[in-house]
């Protein structure tokens, strides 16, 4: 390099420049010299800098010092934070004297941490804890199994002393395979809990830990197990009311129609002690929870637990086709209540001035215009929203095509389409998000954090660069966060926030989460109301408990789920190593491993000590109301020899190409659920072609062509089978609500809708296209002068009232579990007058009848774990996971049973202390208490009006970590 760049490189890029030749001996063999110096951020070094730099050349220098000889002129820089392989570079000592080494490790060894904390001490951050209501006996089965009991002192069958301890321990099963194809060894850890109970007798100690022996040990012993709990864990309200929140309740619902089976309108009496027993927990937690069935009345229990606190004014945040809802139904439940629902904050481009929802509605309540009881009802959506824009891209005719360029630079812009880049045709591309040109521009080239790339003398390079213009601008609809603007100038303002279908809110910063996470910071108390609040793994209610429980507050940081996980939830970790010499590190000889961790679906059970304080379970039967009768009934129909021919030679063909590439698995799935119902047109089956390289799509290719079975005027099986049961249930006088699964791009409902109509029979079809919030006026106005309703189960699983129609037919079979029950809660719930029949249809020996199967046995597996609860307890599901195990089952060939059996209705099965899976868990009630006091009507007639709570502190005994 010439003297005079090497200066100028030295001069630009460093400072405090030291110079040493090699030592005596060494520097004349070499002619080497060291330079030291600071590297700082370029500046375009000055003549004089240069010839500074050079004049070091022609000086006699010094020959390099040996280490030790002299104290360093640099201060030694801090370590990165991150080495190679992304690890932390940690510096440690070498020469630990045993002393130094114990002493360490007393001040800062593995014991002081929280995860040995945590492991030891696993009772630790539970607080006491009385629950909101008598517990059920599930709970109590909980508690125990979680080992939260302490030791028990009880007596044994002929009356001598007895000890009994539970627990719950958290057991990690090894599993090794050898993947030969990929060269290397998996290893998968996964955490299983194990629940034991521990029974020290005189002669002798007994370990429980299999089921049989356990659900043996609680019909002895139940009830004595029950009394200790539930005098320990004494419920903060025991079904008896005070004089004034009797004088509250009685007074509620007077304006609406009675329910079937109801003497006069008003809540009823399990809603009653619901409202109170939450308004309790409210006053001494600041938050509540109800997770309550489909159809309990969520809505009607949240209005007077609002009317019981003098929570006004109030505020409910709810999903938007729920906001007319609300309004109706706090105005039916509170006498005098004036609702009004906030809209936006900010201006639209029509309007004059600006529009401020929240603030109107706090002045106009502080004038007296809205009364007393005021409550503002926001939906989810408004709550969250910022600013509005539009699109600003310019269009542009090239050749027969519209394509659309950018106003600042004018590129064509580009989507990927097939795993190619294509010019935009359709406006809608620009219209779902916010843009920014992808084109490139001369200008100043940039690094990755945006600033100018500089050559090697530190001159910025020109050359190309992205443009990266908006391609959108904000408009006049200068809209605001209506959830932040609370946060920022109402805080307190509200003295209530009711949040509804709360499990929306539960990720970790979603925008819906944290427009929630504002207002429970803004109001005085929270209610939150849900009908499914676990997502079936740990962390799926953590973020929701941490925004609304300070217990978990003060034990878990926000960041803490993977600690939170570790406690409470199931994970597994997966851990690759090749065998390769390649993997090993190059300097360490350490093999080098790969590790993947997730959470799984599961559960201890001493996650109810975060709940019980201040959150209600409720169901359907703890109403004491009489729904009609339910039943279920599954029917198999053959198909045509052309329809089976055709359908038989594409699943086979398709199920082939599907074991040899799994890219095609999904192909597979989806014709072969789908084409036996729309096998009346004519249809492609499409593949893609992958790049080889980068495992891109390049595009799609059609593969089987499959021309209709039936001609014009004729009928498919089912098509046939379906139009004779709605004509005989039209007979009987019963309307038929008809579910369907494909609505979108493969609509089948115009072909069903013809096809009743040829019957004679009066259609509806409700479509996407109908807003969420006009589906319920709709279906209310069409609903007496139809027979039929034809739709998709997801625009009905939440907050529709369909008790016009009795029967319910599962033209399609839905995948998740949710929504196939939440859809057959529509008609079977509070205000059905009728028998309630769903039917299940299928075509023989295809994957429909396949995958009905193996949902009828996920729902008896829900029905046995979750028992009387089942309805409030199953979470949404991802229907990519039911149909990988479908595919499993499949494959494997695993046994079709008989549908109609496993789809029976069945009666009790069992008295078990721990549930029972068909009929109701009854409360249990302390011994202290009165045993009769189960219902409004016996408390009013037997007990009377207390004048005052009964408050006891009690004990309760933190969790051990060893049996006795």
């Amino acid at each position: 390099m010439p003297r005079f760049s090497l200066a100028r490189m030295l001069a630009g890029h460093y400072e405090s420049l030291l110079v040493f030749r090699f030592p005596d001996g060494e520097y004349e063999r070499f002619k080497q010299v060291v330079v030291f110096a600071q590297r700082k951020q370029y500046r375009t070094p000055t003549n004089e800098a240069i010839q500074s730099v050079r004049r070091l050349a022609a000086q006699d220098l010094a020959p390099l010092a040996m280490p030790g000889t002299g104290a360093p002129r640099y201060p030694v820089l801090p370590a990165p934070e991150k080495g190679a392989n992304n690890r932390p570079i940690r510096f440690q000592r070498l020469d630990w004297l045993p002393e130094e080494m114990v002493e360490a490790a007393r001040q800062n060894g593995v014991h002081t941490t929280q995860d040995w904390t945590d492991l030891v001490q696993p009772g630790d951050g539970m607080v006491e804890m009385n629950p909101a209501m008598p517990l059920k006996k599930g709970h109590v089965a909980m508690l125990m199994a979680s080992g939260m009991m302490g030791t028990l002192r009880l007596t044994d069958e002929e009356g001598r002393p007895m000890l009994v301890k539970g627990r719950v321990t958290k057991v990690v099963e090894k599993i090794e395979e050898r993947d030969e194809d990929k060269g290397e060894t998996v290893v998968r850890y996964k955490d299983r809990f194990v629940t034991t109970v521990g029974v020290l007798k005189a002669k002798a100690v007994q370990v429980i830990s299999d089921v049989d022996e356990l659900t043996e040990f609680m019909k002895a012993h139940g009830d004595k197990i029950a009394a200790h709990i539930l005098n320990a864990y004494r419920p903060r309200y025991e079904l008896v009311p005070l004089s004034q929140e009797l004088a509250v309740v009685d007074r509620l619902g007077k304006q609406r129609k009675p329910l079937p089976g109801q003497a006069e309108p008003g809540l009823l009496p399990t809603q009653k002690h619901a409202a109170i027993a939450l308004a309790r927990a409210i006053r001494k937690h600041r938050t509540a929870s109800l997770q309550g069935e489909m159809g309990l009345g969520k809505t009607t229990v949240a209005a007077a637990v609002i009317d019981l606190l003098d929570a006004y004014p109030a505020i409910v945040i709810c999903p938007p086709h729920l906001v007319p809802k609300w309004i109706r139904e706090v105005q039916e439940v509170i006498p005098g209540v004036h609702a009004r629902e906030l809209h936006r904050i900010g201006r639209n481009g029509d309007d004059e001035g600006d529009v401020n929802d929240v603030r109107r509605f706090l002045d106009d309540y502080d004038a007296g215009k809205l009364g007393h009881k005021a409550i503002a009802v926001v939906a989810s959506t408004s709550a969250k929203f910022g600013p509005g824009w539009r699109p600003v891209v310019i269009s542009r005719k090239v050749g027969d095509q519209i394509v659309y360029t950018c106003p600042e630079c004018g590129a064509v812009q580009h989507e990927k389409k097939d795993g190619l880049m294509v010019p935009v045709t359709d406006p809608a591309y620009f219209e779902k998000k916010r843009r920014f040109c992808s084109g490139e521009v001369e200008g100043w080239e940039l690094d990755e954090d945006g600033r100018r790339k500089r050559d090697d003398d530190g001159h910025p390079v020109w050359g190309t660069r992205k443009c990266r213009a908006p391609l959108f601008e904000y408009t006049g609809k200068r809209r605001f966060s209506i959830a932040e603007y609370i946060k920022e100038h109402a805080r307190g303002r509200f003295k209530m926030l009711v949040a509804d279908e709360v499990h929306k809110f539960k990720a970790k910063a979603s925008d819906r989460g944290v427009a929630f996470a504002q207002l429970v910071g803004a109001a005085k108390w929270t209610l939150a109301l849900t009908g499914t609040f676990f997502g079936g793994k740990s962390t799926s209610i953590f973020w929701l408990l941490h925004r609304l429980n300070s217990g978990v507050r003060h034990d878990f940081g926000f960041h803490e789920e993977k600690r939170w996980a570790s406690l409470y939830g199931v994970l597994e970790t997966i851990e690759r190593h090749k065998d390769e010499d390649d993997e090993d590190g190059v300097y360490t000889g350490h093999r080098r491993y790969r590790n993947q961790a997730k959470e799984l679906p599961g559960i201890s059970p001493a996650i109810v000590s975060r709940l019980l304080g201040n959150t209600l379970f409720l169901t359907l039967k703890d109403l004491g109301v009489s729904l009609p009768p339910y039943s279920e009934e599954v029917v198999v129909l053959e198909m045509t020899s052309e329809q089976g021919a055709q359908y038989g030679s594409m699943d086979r063909m398709l199920k082939k190409m599907a074991i040899q590439d799994k890219r095609y698995l999904s192909t597979w799935l989806q014709w072969s659920l789908a084409r036996s119902n729309s096998a009346f047109r004519d249809e492609t089956v499409m593949v893609d072609v992958v790049d080889e390289e980068d495992g891109e799509t390049v595009r799609k290719v059609p593969l089987l062509d499959l021309p209709a079975v039936v001609g014009n005027g004729e009928w498919l099986p089912k098509e046939a089978w379906l139009a004779h049961v709605c004509c005989t249930e039209k007979a009987r006088g019963r309307k038929v609500l008809v579910y369907v699964r494909q609505t979108a791009t493969r609509d089948i409902q115009p072909r069903l809708k013809a096809a009743l109509e040829t019957a004679g029979l009066r259609v509806a079809v409700l479509h996407s296209g109908i807003g969420t919030r006009k589906r319920e006026a709709w279906i209310k106005k069409r609903s007496h002068s139809i027979d039929v309703l034809i739709t998709n189960p997801r625009l009905v699983e939440t907050g529709l009232d369909l008790v016009d129609f009795a029967t319910v037919v599962f033209y399609e079979i839905e995948y998740s579990l949710y929504t196939l029950w939440q859809a057959m809660r529509r008609v079977w719930r509070l205000g059905q007058t009728r028998p309630v029949k769903v039917v299940y249809a299928v075509y023989r020996g295809t994957m429909e009848e396949q995958a009905l199967a193996l949902m009828g046995r996920k729902m008896k597996a829900a029905q046995l774990l979750y028992g009387d609860e089942v309805g409030g307890a199953i979470v949404p599901e991802d229907s990519g996971d039911f149909l990988t195990e479908l595919a499993r089952e499949v494959l494997r060939g695993a046994k079709l049973p008989d549908l109609k059996t496993l789809f029976a209705e069945e009666g009790e099965v069992t008295h078990s202390a721990v549930g029972c899976p068909t009929a109701i868990s009854p409360r249990l009630i302390p011994a202290a208490a009165t045993p009769h006091q189960v219902t409004w009507e016996e408390m009013a007639q037997t007990v009377g009006v207390q004048r005052q709570p009964h408050r006891r502190k009690v004990h309760v005994p933190p969790a051990q970590g060893r049996l006795l």
